[in-house]
């Protein structure tokens, strides 16, 4: 539902999660392979270390996370993260000067 979701708001940006989550999914079944003890290591393992790179990520902000006030945020959080990747290796610059007309430049910190 999320990838039909994020093909429907940019083909180019739905493409290319549609990708990773279909990466996500295959390294999850091999997850799930593995014995009781792996699979739940790696598990928490991953969800401890998302957790504290959120964490530190929204200390550094000073902001609480989007998602408080609006659900939204919990579906469009990954995208924002790859549109955001995608600036910083040079692509989709069409689509950063569009956001920067409308919400204006980011500043640096």
């Amino acid at each position: 539902v999320a990838a039909l979701y994020y093909l429907r708001l940019s083909l180019r940006l739905g493409v290319m999660m549609l990708a990773l989550l279909l990466l996500c999914l295959g390294i999850g079944a091999w997850v799930a392979s593995l014995s009781t003890a792996a699979w739940l290591s790696i598990g928490i393992g991953g969800f401890v270390i998302g957790w504290l790179f959120q964490f530190v990520g929204h200390f550094w902000e000073g902001r609480k996370p989007a998602f408080m006030d609006d659900v939204t945020g919990l579906i469009i959080g990954p995208l924002f993260v790859l549109a955001e990747a995608c600036f910083l290796a040079g692509g989709l610059r069409e689509l950063q000067r569009n956001i920067e007309l409308r919400a204006g430049k980011v500043r640096n910190a």
